[in-house]
């Protein structure tokens, strides 16, 4: 039996326990490890919460694979060693573990990904970088950042050197003006165009909220479903909400909600159905209550209460959301990232705004709502929905031409059907006509000779 690799992971603090961490890294026998605490304690001063947490969670498996991994065990590789050590050990990380390709280059190495590497590559390399640069500000890393390539790493020494000379803006005009910005990490992705994926099925919505009954969903994860779907809301907008977020609009079809990169502050407002607003209001006041450590209903609590809570009576988060999304998935027989909620929520929106605009001038202003209502802080994001409109505004044309190809080869086939037929029936007549003149000769009859008329009656027999 193979033996289980115990892994870094996290510990939340003790409600009894006063620290300056809210939470612990432990490494694999369980002994709090300092440097990867003070790395997620750091974020959260840069970045918010749910993204520092997502730094720490990237890099964690790749410090399992440190002191776990055998022959770094018994070379003594560390996360302290020298960067030429460090790029060995990610790279061979990279490989082994996350099955990429990596190709040496002169100064760096250049990373592709497979089929089976994971979408969290480029978040890896960020986040592990990011932890290199807080070590080394701390005094904890006494080298030069391994994932910075070597050129950007000799530039930072000579500056240390010269002590630290600044750089001017380039508006000054002292600056050399750049005018090409060259990578400066070790390990470079081979570039990939991501873009959203619109999910175009009408009956996907319909198909979720009945599912979510069929799946016995509580009341809570039938509202966080379907205000993903009436709202367009990445699931972490909705899952963060609280009290005061709703109660602030009077508690009915809209609340206020945070956006990515907001770092918590409510810059967008969400709209879903007054059903959903009803169900909220019954989960307020029942299942929510009946979990709430003072059994408070809705007007009782608090403007930073959270909406929703888990079964341990704690903030209802994402990872505790995902096996009840998994167990809905099922039901209705479909595989969908949580995120195709928000997709299929802003393809339909566009489809409604193509087919009910009466004016180009109306698309125009419809689409710039959307984008308000969305709160996309990089605008060209409409930009993939329209192209996948003007591909699919081709597909008229499309379905005509199969149409006709479709009845061209039924025609085809329908005469090589009646070819055949007449074929079938002109042997079947011969064959019967030579087997008469047969019989006449052997009782000694005389055979008389078909008239051209007899020709076309033969020939008529058979359909000609």
């Amino acid at each position: 039996m193979s033996k289980t690799i115990q892994k870094f992971r996290v510990v939340r603090r003790p409600p009894t326990m006063k620290s300056l961490f809210s939470l612990v890294v432990v490494d694999a026998d369980g002994r709090p490890h300092f440097p990867l605490t003070t790395f997620y304690h750091r974020l959260t001063q840069q970045l918010s919460d749910g993204t520092a947490r997502t730094y720490l969670n990237s890099i964690l498996a790749f410090f399992t694979y440190l002191t776990t991994d055998a022959w770094r065990v018994s070379r003594g590789d560390q996360w302290t060693t020298s960067p030429d050590t460090i790029q060995q050990a990610v790279r061979d990380f990279l490989v082994e573990w996350l099955h990429c390709k990596v190709q040496p280059k002169n100064t760096y190495a250049f990373v592709t990904l497979t089929a089976h590497s994971p979408s969290t590559v480029r978040l890896f390399l960020a986040a592990l970088k990011q932890f290199y640069a807080i070590m080394i500000w701390e005094g904890y890393y006494s080298f030069t950042n391994p994932l910075l390539d070597a050129s950007t790493r000799l530039l930072d020494e000579l500056e240390r050197e010269e002590g630290g000379r600044h750089h001017m803006p380039q508006v000054s005009g002292v600056e050399d003006p750049v005018t090409v910005y060259p990578s400066e990490n070790f390990f470079r992705l081979a570039k990939d165009s991501w873009e959203v994926t619109p999910v175009d099925d009408p009956l996907l919505g319909k198909m979720l909220v009945e599912g979510a009954a069929k799946a016995k969903l509580c009341l809570r994860d039938q509202i966080v479903v379907r205000m993903a779907l009436e709202s367009g809301a990445r699931i972490s907008e909705i899952l963060t909400l609280t009290i005061g977020d709703w109660r602030e609009l009077g508690c009915n079809q809209e609340v206020r909600a945070c956006s990515k990169g907001s770092r918590g502050r409510r810059v967008k407002r969400l709209r879903f159905s007054s059903t959903t607003a009803r169900m909220l209001w019954q989960y307020l006041n029942t299942d929510r209550a009946q979990l709430d450590l003072e059994l408070r209903r809705r007007e009782q609590l608090s403007e930073r209460d959270p909406l929703f809570l888990s079964q341990r009576r704690k903030p209802y988060g994402y990872e505790a959301f995902k096996p009840h999304w998994k167990r809905l998935c099922q039901t209705v027989g479909i595989t969908l990232n949580i995120h195709a909620m928000r997709h299929w929520y802003t393809t339909m929106a566009m489809r409604m705004i193509m087919e009910e605009a009466q004016s180009s001038a109306e698309i125009v202003l419809r689409k710039e709502e959307l984008v308000r209502y969305m709160a996309w802080r990089n605008p060209e994001t409409l930009k993939t929905y329209e192209n996948y409109f003007k591909s699919i505004g081709h597909y008229g044309i499309q379905d005509k031409i199969h149409d006709s190809l479709e009845k061209e080869v039924k025609d085809y086939v329908k005469r090589q059907s009646n070819d055949a037929q007449q074929k079938k029936q002109i042997d079947f007549v011969v064959s019967q006509t030579n087997s008469s003149d047969t019989h006449g000769e052997s009782s000694g009859s005389k055979k008389e000779p078909l008239q051209s008329s007899g020709w076309e009656k033969l020939l008529a027999l058979g359909g000609a």
